[in-house]
Formats: C-alpha cells, structure tokens, sequence
C-alpha cells in the first residue's frame, strides 16, 4: 500500500445536515474531563445519515436489509472513479452518458460538488442521476455507488406533504436500494484527486443494529 486517501468528513457539531425532522443535529457533549474524571469521554447524538454515510436498503425498502446485514464484500474492492464535474447545476447522467464506459462494480462519480460542503448550497442544483441510467447501472451488476453530492435524486423535489413514501418520492434510491446497491453519499475530497485510477475503496459504515443508514469511514488505497 503506497497511498492512502481519506473521503470522509470530520463529524463535529455544527455540520451542515439535511433540514428536514427526521435528519437531526449534531450534538456532542463532553463528559469525563481529565481534570475531575482523569479522562475524557463523549456523548454523541446523530442521525443514521450524518456527513459521508452508507444507505441500506432499509433506507427506503420496507423490509429491507439493515445495515449490519449490508455484506462487506459490498463495501471493499477494486472502484472506478469517473469525473463528471463538467456537468452543469440540475444536470442529468443519463443512460447514454454511460454506455461507453468500463467499470468496476463499484462506482464512484466525482460531481465536483464538495466545493460547497458547509454551505446552503450543497443541498441545491446538484447533478442526479436519471431513471434509466440507474437502471443501466443496476443491470451492470454494480454493488456500490458513491457520490461526492448528497443525493442520486433530483434536488428540487420538495419533500413535504403527500409526496412524502410516493411513488414519486425519492425514485432513484429506490431503484439502487431495491436492487442491493449500497449508496455512498457525501463522498469528500474527491476534488484532490489527479490520478482517479486504480484505486481500491473501503467504506465501513458503523455496525448498527437494525440501522438504515450509517456514518462511514471511507478511504480508498493502492
């Protein structure tokens, strides 16, 4: 192993999270202080979907696997990183995008969305993915997907009232998570890469027991 990268953002409170109920806050509290306890200890509160973070498919499956029944085979291997930063706000990968490449089966697509991580912005206009391209990728037999944005979906969906568990809701991650693709969101640091090949990922979501989602540490290697 000559190089190790790191693709993971630091969990600290005031992160930037989705504005939504069921995505909360951070919160970290110290507890044990060397000065009293002679050691330092932490709580923390976050959500299953906090900074870079893995989707089971109980994310949006009913029934679905949880995470800690996610097989690590899904998580570790060889990935091919595609550049996609030329597309422009709201744009689309479509299917015809994808049809000359050659991939692994595990994916990562560099958005060049980082670049507005902690910021409002990261949550609007970001390329997506369409139904058919996803379709294609799930026909390719990919195991993972990652992407340096916060959602394969179409951003300016507004999540509220009776669109909320539609069919309409959130149609891409369905069409990834209903066919065993573990979605790796908010992928970091992905913008200092020169070199996108030959590169193998390990993305470890914590083990958590009936989990939908999870926080990752994600690093790739060669």
């Amino acid at each position: 192993m000559k190089k190790i990268v790191d693709l993971t953002y630091d969990i600290h409170e005031g992160m930037l999270t989705f504005g939504a109920p069921w995505h909360p806050v951070v919160s970290i509290t110290q507890l044990g202080r060397h000065d009293v306890e002679g050691r330092e200890t932490r709580s923390i509160t976050l959500g299953t979907h906090t900074g870079t973070q893995t989707d089971a498919p109980l994310h949006f499956v009913r029934g679905g696997k949880s995470i800690e029944q996610v097989p690590l085979e899904k998580c570790v291997g060889p990935v091919t990183i595609f550049d996609f930063s030329h597309l422009k706000e709201n744009e689309v990968v479509t299917k015809a995008m994808l049809l000359k490449l050659k991939f692994e089966k595990k994916v990562i697509f560099r958005f060049g969305w980082g670049k507005h991580w902690n910021t409002k912005k990261f949550y609007q206009n970001y390329p997506f993915f369409s139904e058919d391209a996803a379709r294609y990728l799930v026909s390719k037999k990919i195991d993972l997907l990652g992407f340096d944005t916060c959602s394969p979906d179409d951003g300016r969906t507004k999540l509220a009232g009776d669109l909320l568990g539609s069919v309409e809701d959130s149609p891409i991650h369905k069409i990834f998570l209903e066919a065993g693709v573990v979605l790796l969101e908010y992928v970091a640091n992905l913008d200092t890469l020169k070199d996108l090949k030959g590169w193998i990922i390990a993305a470890l979501p914590l083990k958590i027991r009936g989990g939908d989602g999870a926080p990752a540490r994600v690093i790739i290697f060669k």
